[in-house]
């Protein structure tokens, strides 16, 4: 093999060699697909993979971002990644040919970061690898390079180092331009300039071996016989930007050497020291400032010579510093991943069960796609009202895998519902059959209301994206005309559903139909009692429905009407909790925001978990939020909208009692979930009209006071309506005689 090997056909190499890289392309594909979405999410992708995935993916998504996080010369991430790499081969087998890559690559991104010691120490470890294992091409590549990190440090090695690896590798199947190579550092160690001299120009040289080149230049240099240098002008061209090459380099001070006058060349040596400098790149400018003070031109230049010296010992210092901190670092890093996955088994995960995070899902999906691959989502009717806990998960899991056992399924949960995928190893016929087994075995198993959506094989795709839409597609309508009556609903994704999103449709219309203005929405201040000082704020709107719905497609108008009036509210809602965040960054006080949802809100199982979610992305309290509810609505013996309140409530959403005294229920509130209670404009009128009404408050103001429940009244319009709420010990106070309209 005469061939010079570069890094990326030593990578082509292991590739197509080694069985755990075989699907390194693929993961190459989906990483970049993650890239879009910024270098942040990569950590998520690997800290998921850590605990979960089998070797066949997790070693080429580590090999892959240490090359991405080498190119990015962010070199510590990439140095992080191939120690987990490292640790993870010794796991698996104790001289994996993989480790040899490993080695090689580090020595790579240590030599890039002018760190010439460790790089020489793996380096040597990759040559050694190969030679031990007859992988030529590794050998071959890591001892050029080791060669080459050796020019960098002739300064600090003994002879009998040079002599000892000329020794190992001269009896090898070593390539005829390796063994030059050994030969041209072993005379450039001595400084026998005579020697270099003499067989010089002896040998065919070319741009692919132009070490002779350099170092017979710089030995003509040494003996002041310029005249006799045949300057290679592309040799010539370098930059002090990264990576450098020290034959370039050499090549580069020795010319400037030559030619420079003294002014000229301390301009010159200055400008690339701090170059060097600035970038931290102390290996390289020790190796400068070592080159510098050998030669035979600046040991006659005592002011040069002394100011190169002591430059020279405080570049070593700093490098005896660097690498003091850099070892316990890396032994450290060592050490943590060695015991980490010494307590996990690594195999692969076929006929097994794993839990992933939703982060990470569509890659999986599209890492393990076949064209027998099924897609489901699986949700208990509780789970509307409740976080899907680990118990339910496990509970989940164990009936899945009980009936589709040896399918090696992947769950993942996103809020509260469960997502899985599996290959599925029978005919569609046979599997629906399996299917319809396991929903009713799941109940009898589970005992709970449940929901689950299945996509067969025939209908999913590679498209994670494409085919979870689908399922949510068909899941949505479902639960939209679920039977409550029912123990458990299934479906698969066949026929034509509605749009999952048409909830967001809706609410985008609005949104647009608001920044057009077409939408006015009041605020209405509520105050403390007896107090100028603000409590909170009420939002209220009245949208032309027509014209929003007008937006929607034909088929989605009658659907879309039902869910307006659920979005309306939710985009109040929306718009107040802004409020909320602007009023408390400009006036650092925290408001209260009165919202009023109907019974269709609350009657929609998706509502608590959206105002929950929304409450948790922005940061605010959720006992800032105070949902009204009117009287005849709570009232209501309805199963649906008190699990809405109960879950509202264990969030420590407020809940309202709203219009108390327009109704006909009066007086049961006893029985109610309620934080505040906001009495109507006809209770107000009715106790201006009764001769009882001094007793009838003092009653409702104890059930109010025995239950912590505050007292609201929004409809004081007038002098009279204050002297006559002002007795009762009412908490919250708004109307016209306060004030009108909030300005925002």
């Amino acid at each position: 093999m005469g061939e010079r090997v570069t890094r990326e056909s030593l990578l082509k190499f292991f590739v197509d060699s080694c069985c755990l890289l075989e699907d390194y392309d693929k993961i190459g594909r989906i990483l970049d697909e993650e890239l879009v979405k910024g270098n942040a999410r990569l950590e998520e992708v690997v800290k998921d993979y850590r605990e979960y995935q089998n070797v066949e993916c997790l070693i080429p998504i580590l090999i892959r971002l240490s090359r991405y996080y080498a190119c990015q010369k962010a070199n510590n991430l990439a140095v992080m990644y191939l120690i987990e790499c490292q640790c993870i081969l010794e796991n698996l087998e104790k001289n994996h040919i993989l480790k040899g890559y490993i080695y090689a690559e580090l020595g790579y991104i240590y030599e890039t970061k002018g760190m010439f010691k460790e790089a020489e120490f793996y380096y040597e470890l990759a040559a050694s690898f190969g030679k031990d294992h007859n992988l030529l091409i590794l050998m071959s590549y890591s001892l050029e390079r080791l060669i080459r990190v050796l020019m960098t440090l002739v300064q600090y090695k003994k002879l009998e180092r040079i002599d000892k690896l000329d020794k190992k590798y001269s009896l090898q199947n070593v390539p005829i331009y390796l063994r030059k190579q050994l030969r041209w550092l072993k005379l450039y160690a001595t400084q026998d300039f005579e020697e270099i001299v003499k067989i010089y120009g002896e040998e065919y040289r070319s741009e692919e071996g132009f070490m002779q080149e350099v170092i017979g230049a710089y030995a003509l240099a040494q003996l002041n016989r310029v005249e006799e240098i045949e300057w290679d002008l592309q040799l010539l061209d370098i930059s002090v930007s990264l990576p450098l090459n020290v034959y370039r380099l050499m090549y580069h001070l020795t010319y400037h050497l030559v030619h420079d006058k003294d002014e000229e060349l301390e301009r010159y040596m200055n400008n690339m020291m701090r170059k060097l400098k600035d970038k931290n790149q102390h290996g390289w400018l020790a190796f400068v400032c070592h080159l510098f003070v050998q030669s035979a031109r600046i040991q006659k230049n005592e002011w040069m010579m002394s100011k190169l010296k002591v430059g020279l010992s405080e570049v070593n210092q700093q490098i005896h510093y660097e690498e003091q901190r850099s070892r316990p670092r890396i032994q450290g890093l060592y050490n943590s991943y060695r015991n980490y996955y010494k307590g996990i088994q690594l195999m692969p995960n076929k006929g097994k069960f794993r839990v992933v995070s939703w982060n990470r899902l569509p890659m999986l999906y599209q890492y393990d796609y076949t064209p027998k691959t099924l897609l489901g989502y699986f949700k208990f009717d509780a789970c509307f009202y409740n976080d899907f806990k680990p118990s339910l998960l496990k509970s989940v899991i164990d009936v899945i895998q009980e009936e589709f056992v040896g399918e090696g399924i992947t769950f993942s949960v996103e809020k509260e519902g469960l997502w899985f995928y599996f290959e599925v190893s029978c005919g569609e016929v046979k599997l629906k059959r399996k299917i319809n087994r396991f929903v009713e075995y799941c109940y009898e198993k589970l005992g709970q209301p449940y929901f689950v959506t299945f996509c067969i094989p025939r209908l999913t795709t590679a498209s994670f994206e494409e085919t979870s839409n689908q399922v949510k597609r068909h899941f949505c309508q479902m639960v939209l005309n679920s039977n409550p009556k029912l123990p458990y609903q299934m479906n698969y994704c066949q026929g034509k559903p509605i749009a999952y999103n048409l909830l967001d449709q809706v609410h985008q219309a609005i949104e647009m139909a608001d920044y057009r203005g077409e939408i006015n929405i009041e605020y209405a201040p509520l105050y403390h009692r007896e107090s100028n000082e603000l409590f909170g704020i009420e939002c209220s709107t009245v949208l032309d429905e027509n014209r929003i719905l007008s937006q929607l497609p034909i088929e989605d108008a009658t659907i879309g009407r039902e869910l307006l009036n659920i979005e309306r509210e939710m985009y109040l809602f929306e718009v107040g909790c802004d409020y909320l965040k602007r009023h408390e960054e400009e006036h650092g006080v925290k408001l209260s925001l009165f919202i009023k949802f109907s019974r269709q809100a609350l009657l929609h199982k998706w509502m608590p978990s959206r105002v929950i979610s929304y409450l948790k992305e922005h940061k605010i309290d959720p006992n800032q939020v105070i949902i009204s509810v009117n009287e005849d609505i709570l009232f209501e013996q309805n199963d649906l909208i008190q699990k809405a309140v109960k879950r509202l409530r264990e969030y420590d959403v407020n809940i309202a009692l709203d219009e108390y005294g327009a109704g006909a229920l009066t007086g049961s509130i006893r029985n109610l979930s309620i934080d505040y209670l906001r009495i109507s404009s006809c209770f107000i009128q009715y106790l201006k009209s009764s001769k009882n009404y001094l007793s009838m408050m003092n009653s409702l103001i104890n059930v109010c006071m025995s239950k912590d429940v505050k007292l609201c009244c929004s409809e004081i319009e007038n002098e009279s309506s204050l002297h006559l709420m002002s007795d009762f010990g009412i908490d919250v106070v708004s109307g016209s005689y306060y004030q009108g309209k909030l300005v925002v």
